[in-house]
Formats: structure tokens, sequence, C-alpha cells
């Protein structure tokens, strides 16, 4: 010490006024001397000290001050550290550090508020001068006392000024203590970071969750005594990573065991000397710490500063905590209440300023008991909460702001460690009182603005939401404080404009609250003259304006909080560099974790997120979680409405186990949010299964050693009684049981508990009930309840026990007292009329409102303290489980189900006030907020919060108003324009609200530069726009008429505002759009097709709105064309899509009805291909072709010539500017064509044919390198088919015909190759190209030429046209078919040849292509000359063709059944024709599937229906009879419908009447239904013969009818009768032209020569077997009669000409085969004689049995059959001639007795010479014997089969064919 001349100078003063008190001159003169003695250097500090202690007892003003001031000085000289020489007291105990006793001493010159102000002034700075002293540390108990003795002289001295030094000194000094701890820290950390001990992670003073798990282990013992004693035990930690909780009751239990610290001792530490000149503390400490100290030391040294921060912070949590009576709790200047302000505000200022201290995780304190470390923010995490339960609740305004300051601080920094306890103040004090009505509106303002801080941390609310909201067990925090946000902002406040502005000009002092968390802070002043006076200066603005602004300021910083933190996953929004910096490579933009790409996250220093996830963030876990928990609250939600619909919703989702009652009521019983009442109607229900649930319910509670009104409290505690009588029964009875149960003895039995609870439920409604006037009293209620315990009574002390605890605490449900509360409801009074009096008296003078509230605050606090002790209780006993971990937010992801659950709120509360608000700061805030909600709901792909957003903007822009247009509108329109540019590539389906702003926008312009507003529409109004009219001068002139708006004053044209107008043309507004159009090609490839989609649309409403005007709007559609132009050069996958969006746009506005719109958009389309013309296409792509489709669809839709000519000149135009680039677009451009071809105007036909034309001529080979042959070929075929004019038809037939030789010699067609005669084969093989993938090149060349030949000759209307098309079409066949393959062939069979035919199927087929006349026309013409080509096309190409010979075969079975006469015939002599010219070439296969056919024409053309016609009794059962025999299916080689035998030639077949027998009538003909699907008899009818076989069983009938039936009425035949008759009629025919068919094919010599006799026999076969069936018919003439007599013919039928004429055929066939010498014919010759001999036999007999006078017809059919027999006979060798003279002879010589014609003659003359010559032996007969002619021998069947034939037509009722076909008997 350099000098003590302040020691002498004040020991000078002292001995001055030491006056008479002699023993402090003595002491005063000792030291003095002592100073000299010691040359002024410092003696023993106990001689100084002396006379100093003296003199502050004194109580004079200058002995006392001088003392404390020399004091002060010398401690902080640090003399009194050294150790004295008598530090013994003189009886030898150990005396207190010189150091104490010196603080002791100053501090006992404090005697309370009586004390001089002077020496209250020095008391305070001589204690400040001792603890700020740096040299010498005061610690432990010296500090305590120094801080404390300040503390009361701030609260005790009557001195403002002294108050506000003694307030300053007390921060400053518990400020330095902290500061101390700080620098500690720092050293510490600069230790670890040297010895490696401490990873560079855990440094960070920010606390991190793993660190937070490890300190989490306090320890501590039992402080309450006795009680609990089984919990004083601490917890040991199980492992380093899950250490165990030892948390205590809030009251009673610390987490932290300091009860064997006390105050410590006062300690002095001393700073040693520095070696040398340190930088900075941490590096002086950090060398000694190398060189001098231990690290235990060090450690032992940081403890003592920890400690002495422990126990300052300990001591005002403590002072903070204590409850003030009502009448204190309100006086500000009173010393409870600031002793409690002044504590809490220090409390607060040392959290704010030494965050680092509570946070730090190296910051540790030991634990007295068990010596472990503790982490200091969990030593003093007990007494901060009960400093903020007992205080956060308060009434009082300034305890509550500062609470919510510390409050606000632990949210912000201490989150993590405080999870548990956030969520308890949040729910019970903070969150509870933003619902409560009546609390006081100045405190919800400042909870209000510590949530607008929270709002404005992006990491503190996605962490709110994490933690809480996707936790199962948790109420929704961060959703409920949104809603609470949202309801405060969207209430109505009346307010004036001048409040409003005043707000605005004020608005700084509302919104700077943090500023706090920014800066340190200190305590404002707190002396009694000062508290009162708060910075009310704005009285004047209704708090609640000032609070729904706050709300609406703090939603829109949460939205920007959501953008801040998503801003690592924004793409390029719009393709262009946004506000953030990007990079360019693609990978960059996958979804990023770390959402600390911006260093200005937030504004409140929140610590950043780390680079990598931690492992607890789990997003899509997350969402899982936060899925399953919305699940079950909506159960919950469902089960308070409805409870078994609840409890089956909550069984499906898992959320209870199993339906067992006993899962049940476990959870009706813990969970909480389940109302009471619910619960209470469902377990009271009578049903089996809610009672066993009732009963696992109250099994659940435990009433052991419970008093009864205890346990009655806790049983209604858990559900609401219902009011039913017979539920609260059964609620009774089982109550009564489970408390006896726990309760043996407490009464007789389970009746009287039962009794007992009912008469305590009855005594609680009569005593609290406000509908009963009269009560129940004492003497009542002992009364009720006597001998209820087994007959005897119960104690009346015990009955009025339960009387007085009813009338004090009414039984109500505590969550209904606290609904209550929150509505602001004071609870009910007792009534009566002295009750009333005394209340009006007690009333007098009382605020009623906030002792009610103040009532509710104590019941808040002490709620809030015992779930703090529960919770601690949990925790403790969970200690080993790891305890509910703190997620921390790393994820982007979350913010999209954030908002998600959140929109709603933003949404009402921003569109809101948007509306309704006419301030345009407010309106500048809702549109930012829309925006920001618009661009987190834009990211995320939340279509619907999109959608809403846009369209609220859309709305608030008002811009289908120009009129009533204000600047707020013009905000609006300015944020949607914002949005456009930077959310392009997300705003999807949005795109439409924004591009009709645009156009409407475009609009205002156009209005507010003069244009009438009739003129350009509502864009808006197009949905309610009805379908155009004709008359559209009519709409135009009614539009015009609509009543103009009357111009505002300050307006320009058309009444909109001049501001307005200005502001819609600036050149902000006019960039902005201008920027969003040329911004679409920066656009993703999917937001381009959206952009497209939206423009389209909003185009096609500006059209629909404004189409009947002559100058109809085309702003988008311009725009169209513009972004077309911006976005063709995209990659072309990407153009594709764009381009069939507008693509069809182009075709429906190519339609309207308006031509100027049209116009445009062809020109514009036109201007737009020219362009895409010149962007070179690769082969094999289609874009042109695309591209150019519009031009095709207008040409095919649109009415208007003027249209089509347009675009035929646009297309002739690009033809001629960009033939050269013309690729894929040729196939459209002859689709247009092909359009135009079939146009009835002549000038387009003309115009299109030259150009088509033009093209053929000059680009062929381009044509077809491109793929459009077909295309121009189909577009010539168009041109063939034009009927109205049939020059050009003829042209484009020609050209047609001249392109198959051109086709040939084009190189770029690969048939070239093959008809260059100058290459070898070889080389065509090498040159011709490889095999094309999908179809062949006869396929993509041959097919389309040839089939429009087809097409023209099937649908062409001019017959000339026609019959070239057919002939141009088997020419080419003809001519070059010999180069087609097979498969080809078929293909041409199948899709061309066939078809030509296939209208012969079915007359519904003919009458749907043409009309009658046409197909007459066109059958007899096309389709016969058709055929003829065919069979000549197969002679041609046998070879290549023979496999198809079934298919021509079935071909001309097709026609040869059909009824029209000349279509059969000419059938029939194809068939001919086909057999004679190939007859050669035929091999055994081709005759099997040549006579497979005859047998399937015989079968079909066989008439079975006449045994069945006369069944069918009512024409109601005929069904509509097929068009035509056609055939049922191909025809089969190898099987034949009817079983013949090849060998059984002879009539064996038939019994010896000659009739057919039933089983040779096939199967399907039996049954009453032919082939042809011709309904025949009824069921259980059989046919005539079967049924005149019966007659002869049964006894005979009376017949008495005359025989002669010619005489009857003919019966009227129906049209439909008369069809199904002419069926058969027309089979019958057919018949007959199959049998003349097989005569005429037989008589040919090469025919007979070349068929294999089996398949001759099969055919003789047919002809047998139409010869019986007809022989059949005509015997029966029973039915031929009743035919007759139902109308099938005007004479009875029959079958005279098949059967002669079959039989003809039939023998000659035979003779001859008899007569043939061939080998192959000899192996047959012994059945076809025994065939033959017996059937002549016959013949000749039957014509022997023909009466002359009535069957004259009968005898002229048969005599040139019998002719030919007698011939035939007379032709047989001798020997055979002889063995058959015995059967002849008889026969002839019987002829004679008849009529002989000269034919009959001549044969019978050759008959009996041969007889003669063979007989007779009489050798000169045999010259005369000669045979027929051949020429006689074809006649036969001719002669027979002659006659007319049907008419082409049998659909005629009235016509007859019969007569022709069938003759008379």
């Amino acid at each position: 010490m350099s000098s003590l001349k302040f020691v002498v100078s004040s020991l000078d003063i002292i001995a001055a006024n030491a006056g008479r008190n002699k023993q402090l001159a003595e002491l005063v003169q000792k030291a003095l001397a002592a100073i000299e003695k010691n040359d002024h250097q410092l003696p023993d500090p106990e001689v100084i000290f002396a006379p100093l202690q003296l003199a502050t007892k004194s109580g004079t003003i200058p002995l006392t001050t001088t003392a404390l001031d020399c004091i002060g000085k010398l401690i902080s000289y640090s003399s009194f550290s050294t150790p004295s020489e008598h530090a013994s007291s003189q009886d030898g105990a150990e005396r207190a550090p010189l150091i104490e006793r010196a603080i002791d001493t100053i501090c006992d010159c404090f005697q309370g508020e009586t004390t001089l102000v002077e020496i209250q002034l020095q008391i305070v700075k001589s204690l400040l001068a001792a603890v700020l002293n740096d040299k010498i540390v005061v610690h432990g108990a010296g500090l305590l006392k120094a801080v404390r003795q300040v503390y009361n002289v701030f609260l005790l001295s009557r001195s403002t000024a002294n108050q506000q030094v003694a307030q300053g000194t007390l921060t400053q000094m518990v400020g330095t203590v902290f500061e101390r701890v700080k620098t500690r820290l720092h050293m510490k950390e600069a230790r670890a970071h040297l010895g490696g001990k401490l990873k560079p992670s855990q440094t960070s003073m920010a606390i991190d969750r793993a660190d937070d798990q490890n300190f989490q282990a306090g320890h501590g013992e039992s402080e309450e005594g006795n009680e609990d004693a089984s919990d004083v035990t601490p917890l040991e930690v199980s492992s380093p990573g899950g250490a165990k909780l030892t948390l205590k009751d809030l009251e009673h239990r610390k987490s932290f065991d300091d009860s064997n610290m006390g105050d410590g001792p006062t300690m002095v530490s001393q700073l040693k000397p520095m070696k040398k000149t340190a930088r900075s503390v941490s590096e002086q400490s950090l060398a000694e710490s190398a060189h001098e100290d231990s690290f235990e030391s060090l450690e032992a040294e940081d403890e003592v500063y920890v400690r002495d921060a422990y126990l300052v912070f300990r001591s005002f949590c403590n002072l903070s905590t204590k409850v003030l009576p009502p009448d204190q709790l309100y006086d500000l200047r009173g010393q409870p209440m600031r002793s409690k302000l002044i504590s809490l505000h220090l409390i607060h200022t040392l959290l704010n300023n030494n965050m680092a201290v509570f946070t730090s995780p190296l910051c540790t304190i030991t634990n007295t008991k068990t010596g472990e470390a503790t982490n200091f923010l969990q030593a003093i995490k007990y007494y901060l909460c009960l400093s903020i339960t007992r205080n956060g609740a308060s009434s009082v305004d300034r305890v509550f702001d500062v609470c919510c300051e510390i409050f606000w601080l632990m949210l912000k920094y201490m989150r993590a460690p405080f999870k548990k306890e956030i969520e308890v103040l949040l729910n019970e004090i903070y969150l509870a009182l933003l619902a409560r009505r009546n609390a006081p509106l100045s405190q919800k303002l400042s909870f209000v603005g510590i949530l607008k801080r929270l709002c404005e941390d992006p990491r503190a609310l996605v962490e709110t939401y994490l933690n809480y909201d996707c936790d199962r067990n948790v109420d929704n925090i961060f959703q409920t404080i949104i809603e609470d946000l949202s309801k405060f902002a969207t209430a109505s406040i009346p307010i004036t404009a001048t409040q409003e502005q005043q707000y605005e000009d004020n608005h700084s002092k509302y919104g700077g609250g943090g500023e706090w968390q920014i800066k340190n802070v200190l305590p404002p002043p707190l002396s009694v003259a000062l508290i009162s006076t708060r910075h009310e200066t704005d009285t004047e603005i209704p708090k609640e304006y000032v609070m729904k602004r706050a709300a609406l300021d703090s939603l829109v910083e949460t939205l920007r909080s959501l953008v801040n933190w998503s801003q690592p996953r924004r793409p390029e929004t719009n393709g262009t560099n946004g506000d953030f910096e990007r990079r360019a490579s693609s990978d960059e933009l996958r979804y990023s974790i770390d959402p600390s790409a911006s260093e200005n996250v937030s504004r409140m220093e929140t610590p950043i997120p780390p680079s990598t996830p931690v492992l607890d963030d789990d997003p899509d876990q997350l969402e899982k979680e936060k899925a399953r928990k919305t699940a079950m609250t909506n159960a919950i939600k469902v089960f308070n409405y409805k409870p078994k619909n609840g409890i089956k919703l909550l069984l499906q989702g898992g959320f209870i186990p199993s339906d067992k009652p006993e899962d049940i009521a476990r959870f009706l019983r813990t969970e909480d949010r389940l109302d009471k009442a619910q619960i209470g109607e469902y377990l009271g229900e009578g049903d089996q299964k809610n009672i066993d649930i009732m009963h696992a319910f109250v099994d659940t509670m435990d009433f052991t050693k419970k008093r009864f009104v205890a346990a009655l409290r806790e049983f209604l505690q858990s559900f609401r009684l219902p009011g039913e009588a017979q539920k609260i029964d059964r609620f009774m009875l089982k109550f009564a049981n489970r408390y006896v149960t726990g309760n043996p003895n407490a009464f007789a039995n389970a009746d009287t508990p039962y009794v007992l609870a009912y008469s305590v439920i009855l005594l609680n409604t009569d005593l609290h009930s406000t509908k009963i006037a009269k009560r129940m009293s004492k003497p009542d209620f002992i009364k009720n309840n006597r001998g209820i315990n087994d007959n005897a009574d119960l104690p009346d002390e015990y009955l009025l026990g339960i009387y007085d605890d009813i009338a004090g605490n009414e039984i109500v449900l505590k969550s209904e007292r606290a609904a209550a509360a929150a509505a602001g409801s004071i609870p009910s009074q007792p009534t009566g009329l002295a009750a009333g009096l005394g209340q009006a008296f007690s009333n007098v003078g009382r605020d009623l409102q906030r002792e009610a509230y103040v009532q509710q605050s104590e019941e808040i606090s002490l709620r809030s303290e015992q779930l703090f002790r529960d919770l601690y209780r949990s925790q403790r006993k969970n200690a080993e489980k790891a305890g509910s971990k703190f997620i921390p937010a790393t994820s982007f992801k979350h913010v999209g189900p954030m908002f998600d659950v959140a929109w709603m709120s933003f949404f009402s509360a921003l569109s809101t006030q948007t509306q309704k608000t006419h301030n345009l700061e407010v309106n500048k805030l809702c549109l930012e907020g829309m925006k920001l909600a618009t661009k987190v709901a834009c990211l995320f792909d939340l279509a619907t919060p999109r959608e809403a957003f846009i369209s609220a903007l859309k709305n608030t822009a008002n811009l289908n108003n120009p009129q009533e247009m204000q600047a707020k509108n013009v905000e609006a329109l300015k944020v949607i324009l914002e949005l456009g540019q930077t959310e392009g590539n997300l705003l999807k389906q949005s795109w439409k609200d924004v591009l009709l702003c645009i156009s409407q926008l475009d609009r205002l312009q156009l209005i507010s530069g003069g244009v009438d507003e009739s003129a350009v529409p509502d864009v808006s109004k197009a949905r309610f726009v009805p379908p155009s009219r004709s008359d559209a001068g009519e709409s135009r002139k009614s539009m015009a008429s609509v009543r103009k708006h009357r111009p505002r004053s300050h307006t320009g044209p058309q009444g909109v505002s001049m501001e307005i107008a200005l502001e819609s043309r600036s050149d902000e507004v006019i960039k902005s759009v201008d920027r969003i159009f040329t911004n679409t090609a920066n656009l993703s490839g999917e937001a381009i097709v959206h952009f497209a989609r939206a423009l389209t649309e909003v185009s096609w409403d500006e059209i629909k709105v404004s189409g009947s005007n002559d100058s109809p709007r085309t702003y988008s559609l311009q725009k169209i064309v513009e972004i077309s132009y911006w976005n063709m050069t995209r990659v072309r996958f990407e153009w594709a899509n764009i381009w069939a969006v507008l693509g069809e746009h182009f075709n429906r506005v190519g339609c309207h009805a308006n031509t100027a719109i049209v116009f445009f958009a062809l020109d514009s389309l036109r201007q737009l291909s020219m362009r895409f013309m010149e962007i070179e296409e690769l082969p094999g792509f289609k874009f042109q072709k695309d591209f150019l489709k519009p031009f095709e669809h207008v040409m095919s839709n649109s009415n208007n010539i003027t249209v089509k000519d347009m675009i035929l000149h646009c297309l002739i135009q690009m033809i001629q500017a960009r033939g050269e680039n013309i690729r894929s677009g040729w196939r459209t451009m002859f689709g247009v064509f092909t359009v135009a071809a079939r146009e009835p105007y002549e000038a387009i036909v003309n115009l299109a044919y030259e150009n088509v034309t033009q093209v053929y001529r000059t680009r062929f080979g381009i044509v077809i390198s491109q793929g459009a042959f077909t295309d121009l070929i189909v577009c010539l075929t168009e041109f063939s088919k034009n009927m109205k004019f049939q020059k050009k038809s003829l042209q484009a037939m020609e050209t047609l015909k001249s392109i198959i030789p051109k086709m040939l010699k084009t190189p770029e067609c690969p048939l070239s190759q093959r008809f260059n005669l100058d290459l070898k084969p070889a080389e065509t093989n090498m040159l011709s190209p490889g095999p094309q993938t999908r179809t062949s090149v006869e396929e993509g060349f041959w097919y389309p030429v040839l089939f429009a030949f087809h097409d023209v000759l099937m649908t062409g209307e001019d017959l000339e046209v026609r019959s070239n098309a057919l002939n141009y079409f088997f020419e080419a066949l003809l001519r070059y078919g010999g180069d087609f393959p097979p498969d080809f062939w078929d293909i041409l069979w199948q899709q061309q040849l066939r078809p030509i035919f296939m209208v012969l199927r079915s007359k519904r087929e003919m009458n749907n292509a043409l009309n009658r006349e046409e197909l007459s026309v066109w059958l007899s013409t096309t389709m016969i000359q058709a055929l003829r080509n065919m069979i000549t096309l197969f002679t041609h190409y046998f070879d290549a063709l023979q496999y198809m010979l079934d298919r021509f075969l079935e071909l001309l079975a097709l026609c040869i059944c059909q009824e029209n006469d000349t279509i059969a015939r000419i059938g029939s002599n194809c068939l001919q024709q086909l057999i004679l010219q190939n007859v050669t070439k035929f091999n055994a296969d081709h005759w099997t599937k040549i006579v497979g056919a005859f047998c399937e024409l015989f079968e079909r053309t066989t008439a079975y229906q006449l045994f069945t016609a006369i069944t069918i009794s009512s024409t109601a059962s005929l069904s509509a009879p097929p068009n035509g025999l056609e055939l049922g299916g191909q025809l089969s080689p190898t099987a034949e419908t009817a079983p013949v035998d090849e060998k059984s030639l002879k009539i064996n077949g038939a019994d010896k009447n000659g009739h057919l027998s039933e089983s040779e009538v096939p199967a399907s003909h039996a049954n009453g239904r032919d082939e042809d699907g011709l309904a025949t008899p009824t069921a259980g009818a059989t046919g005539a013969a079967a049924a005149m076989s019966q007659t002869a069983l049964t006894p005979q009938l009376e017949e008495f009818k005359p025989s002669n039936t010619l005489q009857q009425q003919p019966v009227v035949v129906t049209a439909a009768r008369r069809l199904f008759f002419n069926h058969i009629i027309s089979r019958c025919v057919l018949q007959l032209l199959m049998i003349e068919t097989v005569n005429e094919l037989f008589s040919n010599d090469a025919v007979y020569a070349q068929i294999p006799s089996s398949e001759l026999l099969r055919l003789m076969a047919l002809l047998k077997k139409s010869f019986l069936f007809a022989k059949r018919f005509n015997a029966d003439k029973d039915l031929r009669m009743r035919l007759w007599r139902e109308g099938f013919m005007k004479q009875p039928p029959n079958l005279l000409k098949q059967e002669s004429g079959s039989a003809a055929t039939y023998v000659a066939i035979l003779f001859r085969m008899f007569n043939d010498t061939a080998p192959e014919r000899q192996g047959s010759k012994a059945d076809v004689k025994n065939a033959l001999v017996p059937l002549c036999q016959d013949i000749i007999r039957d014509y022997i049995s023909l009466e002359e006078e009535s069957q004259h017809r009968n005898i002229v059919a048969w005599r040139p059959v019998v002719v030919d027999v007698l011939e035939g006979y007379a032709a047989f060798q001798k020997q055979a001639f002889a063995i058959h003279i015995p059967s002849f002879y008889p026969l002839v010589v019987e002829l004679l007795s008849k009529e002989l014609g000269s034919d009959l003659r001549t044969a019978l003359l050759l008959v009996l010479r041969r007889v003669g010559e063979v007989g007779l032996g009489i050798e000169s007969m045999a010259a005369l014997a000669k045979g027929p002619s051949p020429e006689r021998r074809t006649s036969t069947v001719t002669a027979a089969s002659l006659g007319p034939r049907v008419s082409q037509s049998m659909d005629n009722s009235s016509d007859d064919p019969s007569s022709r076909v069938m003759g008379k008997s």
C-alpha cells in the first residue's frame, strides 16, 4: 500500500469527534501510534479496525460516516485480507475473519428506517466497495449479508435518493457476482480446450439436448421432516447416456440439495500476481493454472463463485415467492410489494444479462450431500419455477409484466430443460389468461407482446410445434396460440381515425418489447416516489385495439418466421434468381435439413441449427405422431358428442387396447379431455356392456382409509352424475359396494353408504341450487338419515360434520368451476333476505370484478403449484426411464404441417381485416401476411390454403369494380403480381386467379384510358354468360345500354379515380406484368403447363363475355402467342405438353362465331407455325403434326367459308415459305385438305385439290419419307368421293391410279427397289430395307392405295367413279399381286376383298349403307362385277391363293343363299366358273372343300320348315325371320351338316312308302328350329306324319265335313307370316338352283373326269336326299292341304320339280358311272348298280300309276325322267341288260297303256329292240338299238327346272311366287 493518508485523516476526524468516549480515543491513539511505528505501512489490521468499529457504534453522523468510509476503503485496498496476529479471541475461541467482521460492522450500522440518511448512504457505498473489489473477492455469508443489507436499505429507507442508490447498488452487486461466474466459465472453457477434455461441440454457451440429459441428474433429500421419508434416498445414475431425474415436489422438494449449504463461510479469494502481462483474464488464468495451480484447485475456486451466484439467485427467488394478503397486494408503495417487485426484476435482470451462466453445461455446482456436480440450471429450476408459479397469475400488472418477461427468457433460451414446466405455465396461466373474459386487458396485452416475440423466432415456433403439438399427451400449444391470436385480431373494435393515426405514430412503443432480450437491462426505478408512475400516455387509444393490432402483427410475424425457416428448401420459384443466393447445380435443390441458410433467420439470436440432422427430429415420424394425435382428438370430439360412436373410433384407432370393460374403463378414467357429462351418460346406460364398463370404472378407484365424503367427492369428480334416477341408482349401488370393499368396518353393510350417498347428493343440491327457496336444515338432514345403518343411527356429530362439509364446499366438478371462471361468472352467493341485505351493504365501494379475478389468480397459482408438484413427483418416479426428450428443430419440412393445422386461423384473421379496414397500414400488414401464407402454401403444395389465399387477394384487388377501387385494392394487386413473379413454379391451379387479375388490370387500363366500359365486359362474369345468340347485334345493343356509374369527384374517364388510373399505369405495375410473362421461359416443365392452362381459361372467359362485340377482347389470346414465342425453344417433350393445352384452346377459339376472333387466332397460329417451322425436326418425331392440328380442327368444325378459305391460304403460304422444313406437318396438312375435299364449295375444293396435286408432283418423295403417304391417299380418296363435283372426283381417281407407278419409281419408297429391273435379285435383297417394326412394306404402301379404291367402290355415290374404282382396284391386284406375300393377301382378304360382299350378310347392313334403289343399282352393277373379278383374280393367282379356296367358296355360298334372284344366279354361275376354270388344277383336298360347300348349300336350302309351318297357330310366336339365307359360319371342308353314307346310293333310306325316316331329318330341324333361326312349331308339337300315325290307335271320330275343301275361303295371312312363308319358298327355289348347278357341272366331261369317286358319291348322296325329301312331302297330301288352308300358297303346294329334277340328275350320273370303265369308277360299280336298278323301276312304276286326267302336270314333269331311265337301261351292257329283263320288261309293257309322246315312244322302241336282241337273241335288232344323244341327256334336268324364278324381292306378301316352283296335284 503506497499511502495510508486516508486512514490517518479518518482517525484524526474520529479523535476530534470522540468527545467523552475514552475507549474510542485510546484505540484511535493506539492505531495512530502503530502506523507511526510501522513507517506509515499498514500495521496489524486489528489495531486499525478496533477504533473504526467502535466509532460506527456512536450513532453520530461524523463518526459513523467517517468510520464507514474508512472501512470501505480498507476493504477496497484488500487490507483486511491478511491474517491477524490476534486471530483468536481472549477465551481461545476461533474468531470470525476480519473481513467478515468488517462487513458485519458496516451492516450493523443500519438500524432500520430510523437510521440517518447520511449513514444509510455511507453503508451502501461501503458495502458496494466491499463487494466490487476484484482483488480480494468476498464470498459466502459476507457477500449475502452485504446484499441483504443493501436490500434492506432499499426497502426501509425513507429517502428517495437513498432508495434509488440502494437499488442501483443492489443491481450492480448481484450483476458483478454473475459476471465473475461468466469470467470463470471462459477460463474453464479455455482450460478444457487446452487439456483436450472437452469436445468442441460442448463449449457452446447455448444448452444442448445431450448435455441437458446429463445434468438432469440432480440429487436431493427431504426437507419436510418425517413426512414422505421413503423418498429421501437419492437415485443413482444408471448410465451416462440416460441420466435419471430426482426432481422433488415444487414446495418441498428440489432437484438440488442445498440443505447443508447455508450461506457458507465468508471466504476471500485473492488474485495471484501476474508473472507476465496477459491479454485477457482467460489467458492470465490459463497461464497460472498451467504453472502453479492444479486443475482440482481451480475447479474448487470455480465452485465458490458459482455457489455465490446460486445463493444470491435463490435469495431473490425466495423473496419473490412470499404470498401477500389482499390489502398489501395493490399497495405498490408498500414494502411487501416493493420487495416482491425488486426481487422479480433482479431475477429477470440476472437471467437476461447472464444467460450463458444458466445455460452453459460447464456451469455446475456440487450437491452438498452426494458431492456430485449438478448443472446450475437444474439447481435453480425449483426456485425459478416457484417464483413464476406464485407470481405469474398475479392480478397486479407490474408483477404480471415482469413475470411475463422472465417467462419469455425461459421460453426463448431455456425451453429444452424447461419443456414440461413451460407446458404447465402456458396451459395453466398464460393461455388460460387469454381465454378468461374477466382477465385485465393490460395483462392480456402484455402476454400478446410475449407471443409476438415468440412468433418472431422461427426456431422457437417450430420447436413449440414439435414438442407440444406433436406430443400425444400434451395439448396443441402452437395451434392454440395461433387460434387465440386470430380471435383477437378479428375482434370488432370501435375506433376513430384519430385514434388509429395516434396508434400508428406511437406504434414503436407497443412493438418494442423485443429490445429487452437483445441488450443488457436494468430494473425500472422502484423507489416509493417513482414506483407508481407508469408511462401510460396513450390511454385514449382503446387497449382492445392495441391488442388487436399486436395480435395481427404476431400472426404476420409467425408467417414470416415460417417462410424464413423454410428458406433452405425453396427452389427457384420462377426460374430467376430470387431473394436468396442459389447454386446452379440441380442436385442442390434437394431437400435440405439445415434451416440456417440465411444468417438472419431469427432476429432474436436463436442458435443456428446444426448442419446434420438430429435423430430425434424425424419429420416423417413426427408427422405420423401428429396424425395419430389428431385422430385421437377427433375421436374424443366424437365421444363428447356421441359416446358410443366415440368409443368405436377409439377402438378402431387402437387408442383403447381392446373392447374389454377394464380397458375402456381405464381410458375413461385417465383421459382428461373427455366430457365428464358424456362419461356419466355412457356409463349410466342400462345395457349390460355399459354396466360392466361402469363397474370396471368404479373398480379403478381406491377408497381405502378415506372419509366417506372425501371418497364421494373423488367418485363424483370422475364423471358428471346423470339426471335419470335409474342411472343414479346404479352408480350409487356400485359406489357403496366399492366403498365397503375398501373400508369393511366403516358401516354395518353396503346399504348404509348407498342411502347415505343418495342423501349427501340431495343435500348438496338442496344447499347450493339457486332454484330452491327453503334450504334443508341440520335437524332435517339428521332426520332423513335415521336408522340407515342396519336400523341403527349414525352419530349426530358425524352427520353434522357431513352437513358442514357440504355447506362449506359444494360438490361440483372442477372442470365446470374452471369453465365458469374462464367465462367470467362470479361465484354465486348465499340467498335469502338477510344475506341479500348484507351483500348489498358489503358491496358498497368494492370492485367485485377485481376481487373475482384476484380469487381466480390465487386459484391458478395453487393449481399450478399442484401441477408442478405432480410433475416433479412423476419425473422422480420415472427417472429410470428416459425423460420426455426435447426435440430440437432442424428440418424445414415441419413448416408444411404447421401451416396446415393453422392456416384457417391465419386466413380468417387476414382476409377479414383486408375487407373491413380502411387503414392502409393495416391493409399492408394483412397483405404481407397473405403473401407470406401463400408462399408457404405454395412451397409445401397445400392446394386448399393456396387457392383460398390467392382467391382472397383477387377479391381484395376488387378489379371488377373499377369505380370503387381504392389504394388498398392496388396494394393487393401488387402482391398478386409479386407472387406471380416469385412463386411461379408452385402456383399450379392458382395461376387462373393471377392471370384473371392481369386481364382485369388490362381492362382497368382501357377504361381509365377512355374506352367505354360496355366495350370491355368484366371477365369475372364469364360464368354467367348465357349461350351465344345468333342476333349478335341485339346483344351488343343491350350491353351498350347498361347503366353507367355516376362519376365521383377527382375521377378520370369512366368514373375511375385518377390516383387509381395513374397507379394502374405506373411503370412498376406494367413491368411486373411483363416480367410474369417473360419469366415463363424459366418456369419448370410442370409449372408452364399450369400457366398455359390458366391463361387459356382466362382467354376463353374474355372471349365468352366479349364475343358478341365488334372488337372482342383478345388480351390473353395475344399473351398466349407471346408465351408461345418465349417457350418454343424448350425441350420438345415440355413443348408438347404446353401445346396440348394451347392447341386445344386454338381449336375452341377457331370455331367461335365471331370472325374477328377467329381471324386473329388463325393469323397468330400462322405466325407461330412459321416460327416453329424454322426449328429443325428430327425424323420420327411428330411435333409439327401436333402443332398444326388446330388448323384441321377449325377446318372440320367451322361453318364459315371465309374461315376455311383463310386456313387454306395459311397452309399454302407455309408450304411456299417453309416447304423444305416441313416434316411431320405434312400429315396434318393433308388432314386439312382432306376436310376441304368434302366441302360443298367449289372454290374451296378446287383450291385444295390444286395444292394437293402440286405437293404430289413436287414433293412426293418427302411426303413418303415423312410417313404422310397414307394421309395423301386418304386426301385424294375424299376428293374422289365428293359427289357434288364429279369432274374433280374422276380427276382424283386418275391421280390415285397414277400414284402406283410413281410410287414404284420413287427412291424413298422401299417398293421401288423391287420393281427396279436393273437390279439383280441379290442386290435387291441387299438394298431392300430391313424388316419394319409394326407394318410390312406392303401394308405401308400397297394397302393404302388399294384401300382407297376399295373405299370409293364401297361408299362412292357416283356410278362412273365407282366403276372406275372397281376396275382400278382389280387391275392393280391382277398386275402387281404376284409379289404379294401370303400374309398380305390375308390382310387384303379380311379388310378389303371380303368386306365388299359383307353387305349381303343382313338386310340391316344393306339398308344402313344404302337406300333400296341405290342398293339395287349397287348390287346389279358394282357387286356383280366385283364377284366376277374375284373369280378372275383367284384363277389368275391360283397357286398363291389356293389356300383361300374355302373362303371363296364361303363367299359364293353367301351370294347363292340370297333371296335376290339375280345375285343367287350370279353366285351360282360364278361357282361354276370357279370350278370350270380351275378344274384341272384342283387336287383331292380342293374337291373335298368344293363338295363340302355343296353339302352346306344343299343343307341350308332344304325347306325343313314345310313340315312344321302349319303347327304355328299364332303369329305372336313368330320371330322375325332373318334376312337371307346367310351361312352361320365358315364352311368346313371335312364336316358335313347332314350325315350321308357315301356307299349307300340305293333308295334304302326310304320305307316301303318311299317316305324319309325320322332319323334322316337332322336334329336341328326335328326340334323345330333350323340353322337360320327360324321359329318353328310350338313346344310339344310333332310333325304331321307323327300326328296322323296316331289315328290308327284311337277310335274313329265323326267325320261329316265335306271332303271337297276347294270352296273354302282363304284365311287372312299377316305380313310377318307371309315373310315366314316366303322364306320357306325361297329355300325351295334355291334347292332347285343347286340341283340345276350340279347337273350343269357334271354335264361337263372335264369336271366329271377330274372329281374323285368318293367326292362324287358324296354329291350323289345329296341328290338322293333331296329327292327323298321332295318325295316325302309330295306324298303327304294332308300336310299340303293344311298348308294351303293356312294361306301358304294360292293352291296346294308340292315339290314336283325338285323331286323329278333331283331324280333325273341322280339317275343321269348313276348311269354314267355305271357305264364308266375307268379303274377308279369300277371300284364303286356294284354300289351304283344296287342303287340304280331299284330307283329306275320305282320311277317307271310311279309314272305308270299317274292318272292322266288328274295328274297331267306330274306326267309332264316325270316323262323326261322316264325317257332317261329307259334310254339308260337300253344302253346297258349285254350281260347286265339280260339280268334285269324280268324286272323291266313288264313295266315297259305297262307303259304302252299310257299316252305316249314321241320321245317316250322312241325310248320304248330302244328298250324293246334291245330285249329282242338280248333276251330273244334276234341279231337284227342290235342295229336299231341306239342310245340317246348327248344333247337329249343334258336337257333332262334343265327341262325339269325351267320356268319362272322368284322375283328379286320376295318381301311383298301380296305376291304369290309359289306357283312358279310348286305345281298343283
